[in-house]
């Protein structure tokens, strides 16, 4: 009797399906898209391996995680505030065209110009060039944007 019920305890344990616990090590599949616009996707490439939990998702991503298959896919739409927050209006600078030197003559809406701001290194998005200045938005590109992203577990290695 010991036996069977050994073997049926054996073979329960073995027929369940392993799911993403805390802190597990997770291969995905990925894509991340906003508004219907694809903007990031590992199709045809190796996985992207996260920890769950350790923040490198962004915060209703990473907690979807918990608890699925590998195989399992699911879709997880975030809020601009989930995301990568609102667009803050002042993070929109004009700058004089003489400060960019040689590359003024370059700037086009749409460019991305490197530069620094406050003593930190910073990247802005060209809004526009016109009255001898260039409108520079350093926002995140996602700001203030709905984000949709499609994860397939992969792999799950435990903690």
């Amino acid at each position: 009797m010991r036996r069977g019920l050994a073997a049926v305890l054996l073979l329960a344990a073995c027929s369940r399906e392993a799911r993403v616990p805390p802190g597990a090590t997770v291969e995905l599949d990925y894509e991340l898209s906003s508004g219907g616009a694809l903007i990031e996707s590992n199709a045809g490439r190796e996985p992207l391996i996260v920890i769950q939990g350790e923040g490198a998702l962004p915060g209703p991503v990473d907690e979807a995680l918990v608890g699925m298959k590998k195989g399992e896919e699911k879709v997880v739409e975030l809020t601009p505030m989930q995301g990568f927050g609102p667009s803050d209006p002042d993070k929109i600078k004009a700058i004089p065209l003489e400060k960019f030197g040689a590359m003024a003559k370059d700037l086009a809406p749409g460019a991305l110009v490197g530069g620094a701001q406050g003593g930190k290194s910073a990247q802005g998005r060209v809004l526009k060039v016109e009255n001898g200045s260039a409108a520079l938005d350093f926002n995140h590109p996602l700001a203030g944007k709905p984000l949709r992203y499609k994860i397939k577990v992969v792999a799950i290695r435990a903690p």
